[in-house]
């Protein structure tokens, strides 16, 4: 019975995210969502009060794959090791196209739901940039990487983990990249970010 209810709850965020995809958030009713997913709208409402809390749940979706990894990556090690790690399952996560579109979808919207973005942000980048802190902490505390401004450290590193590929999917011109195009740019981040932070005994 359970496994019902997760797949009935499922195929409700598979359609919504469908259709704030395809239509825009604004322009989706609940009525609509059901329909996509063959149900009443009165089932879709035991499942979900508001279009806002079926956005939330298409956020979470599409990036829980990814979020899983990133958190498996915090898994202690050699500092080079484990940046190479993190910065692989955070590309991994960050390309993956459901999440393209999640940000595509927020680009297009911010102006007019802001609230949107809120939920976007809570679900995705600051739960990523949260995990990444917590492994650089664990890196610093180790002594393997030098005392900063953790959150500040965090965000360069995935600056440098993403430059010049996630854009460029974000305005479609490109796909994808493949494992060989994402090892590439993690392992010349890595060298990047541990030139910059790295503790001299560590270099």
């Amino acid at each position: 019975m359970r496994r019902k209810t997760e797949d009935r709850r499922l195929s409700f965020v598979d359609a919504a995210g469908a259709l704030f995809v395809e239509r825009g958030f604004g322009a989706v009713t609940m009525e609509a969502v059901a329909q996509r997913a063959g149900a009443s709208k009165a089932t879709l409402y035991g499942y979900f009060a508001s279009k806002e809390a079926l956005f939330e749940a298409f956020v979470n979706e599409a990036g829980k794959e990814g979020f899983e990894e990133l958190e498996a990556a915090k898994q202690p090690g050699p500092a080079r090791e484990t940046l190479h790690r993190l910065g692989m399952a955070y590309l991994s996560l960050v390309t993956r196209r459901e999440v393209i579109e999640v940000n595509r979808l927020i680009i297009g919207e911010a102006g007019r739901q802001p609230q949107l973005s809120r939920i976007f942000y809570e679900n995705g980048p600051r739960k990523t940039l949260v995990t990444i802190c917590e492994t650089i902490a664990l890196l610093a505390d180790r002594g393997a990487l030098r005392p900063t401004d953790i959150r500040q450290a965090g965000l360069y590193f995935k600056a440098l983990c993403e430059a010049g590929l996630v854009e460029r999917q974000l305005w479609g011109l490109d796909e994808v990249p493949d494992a060989a195009i994402r090892q590439a740019a993690v392992e010349e981040a890595t060298e990047v970010y541990l030139s910059a932070f790295a503790a001299p005994e560590h270099l």
